[in-house]
């Protein structure tokens, strides 16, 4: 009953993400970038990922460290299937350490060399 109990707690607190979500979709979110241009295809294809591979590769650690923990917790005499459930944990701990620790990699050059996160203007500019 516990385990039921537990397995529960876990699914109403991965649904009760969606209703954080916002309205905006990604496309019309990323779409004002002008599409005619390099630098607006850069602009599009950064928002892009920023919006929306990034997030998802972040829920898919999540997702996999706690179906680990859901199957190393749920099976106690199965042991092949704890070790699928460690290797799980495993993997997905690394894959967040990796992920955070790039984005902290990241801020610490672009603050450490005075790096906008803004495309510089590339069109010439004419007086």
């Amino acid at each position: 009953m516990k385990k039921l109990v537990l397995l529960g707690n876990f699914v109403l607190v991965g649904l009760s993400a969606f209703s954080f979500a916002s309205a905006d979709t990604i496309t019309n979110i990323c779409s004002s970038a002008n599409m005619k241009s390099i630098e607006g295809i850069i602009n599009w294809a950064t928002c892009l990922l920023s919006r929306s591979v990034i997030p998802l590769l972040f829920a898919l650690a999540v997702v996999a460290f706690i179906w680990g923990v859901i199957q190393f917790y749920l099976n106690p005499d199965n042991e092949e299937k704890r070790k699928k459930g460690k290797s799980f944990i495993v993997g997905g701990l690394i894959a967040l350490f990796v992920m955070v620790s790039m984005w902290g990699i990241v801020s610490i050059f672009t603050t450490t060399f005075d790096v906008g996160n803004t495309m510089p203007n590339s069109t010439p500019q004419f007086k």
